[in-house]
């Protein structure tokens, strides 16, 4: 228990910023449209300047372990295949509700609050092995979403096009786009004129305020309504059930210790936004995905440090 709290208090500040991030958009004291510009102006600049210096360090950081992707990605595609048949039988949901629904259980918040939360609690070792997961995460989760949908609405899927999509916008992606420059620098072992230097470390330093301010600013946005047991078993399905199959997958692949925290952080963490606009794009599930967003991102704050250290990671 001593530890739990320990752990509790670290991640604690992060979690603060958020609610203050809410409170400040809640009461009007920021426009509406302010919460989209510094979530936009953190996943442009901010967060991949963070990634820039860190992954520019690489001679010095610990090599990534691919196999991390396969555990984690791995639970990713077991959960969403339980959350579909779940929709399905439990919830009565169509299929592009069960879509919908099984992403829910497996498209973390990885970058706003997974970058913050793996320094504070595990420190920038850890980052060329999430540096892999955030690499592959957009695109193997947009494109699963995308076929699973198309295919739901009895159409046929052109496999192709869809990756070819997916990788062009996974190029473009500017977290891809830092961790590769970052790491294409770091190989070359020369150090930043001091000017560019200092500037990258004041924006990279405000990476992680803003990113959390900006999640806290956005989730005003959303209310909770009546779709409260789509909710529960999305929040069982997020805090719970895809920790412990990437526990499982960890184990089974003989990851190391910092790899398996690394990994279980991540699957630990709330609903991503992305799921929300995945609900508006196909027009299906707006209320509840705004809802498990919400949700899970409040208890997230608990259940995090309670379930790495039930799973003897912290």
């Amino acid at each position: 228990m001593g530890m739990f709290f320990n752990n509790f208090f670290i991640v604690l500040p992060l979690f603060l910023i958020i609610a203050f991030g809410y409170f400040c958009a809640a009461i009007g004291l920021l426009p509406k449209t302010c919460a989209g510009a510094l979530s936009k102006f953190s996943f442009t600049v901010t967060i991949p300047t963070l990634l820039f210096r860190t992954m520019a360090d690489i001679a010095h950081l610990p090599p990534p372990n691919w196999l991390i992707a396969v555990a984690f990605f791995g639970s990713c595609f077991i959960v969403f295949a339980i959350g579909t048949v779940i929709g399905r039988i439990f919830l009565h949901l169509n299929g592009e509700g069960q879509t919908i629904f099984g992403m829910a259980g497996v498209f973390s918040n990885n970058v706003q609050l997974g970058i913050p939360i793996t320094i504070a609690l595990l420190g920038k070792e850890a980052m060329p092995s999430i540096a892999v997961i955030f690499s592959l995460n957009g695109f193997l989760m947009w494109t699963l979403a995308t076929v699973a949908i198309e295919i739901a609405r009895n159409k046929s899927p052109s496999f192709r096009k869809t990756l070819i999509d997916g990788l062009l916008a996974t190029i473009k992606n500017p977290i891809v786009v830092g961790i590769i420059l970052g790491t294409l620098w770091g190989f070359t072992t020369l150090d930043l004129p001091a000017p560019v230097s200092k500037s990258v470390d004041l924006l990279a330093n405000s990476a992680a305020p803003v990113a959390l301010f900006a999640v806290g600013a956005g989730l005003s946005n959303y209310k909770i309504t009546s779709n409260l047991n789509f909710t529960a078993w999305i929040t069982a399905l997020k805090l719970g059930l895809q920790p412990l199959v990437v526990f499982f997958l960890c184990h089974l692949l003989g990851l190391n210790f910092h790899e398996m925290q690394a990994a279980c952080l991540l699957s630990c963490l709330p609903v991503g936004v992305n799921v929300y606009i995945m609900a508006q794009e196909f027009n299906v599930m707006q209320e509840g995905a705004a809802n498990a967003l919400l949700v899970t991102t409040a208890l997230t704050s608990v259940t995090l440090p309670l379930t790495l250290g039930f799973f003897g990671l912290l």
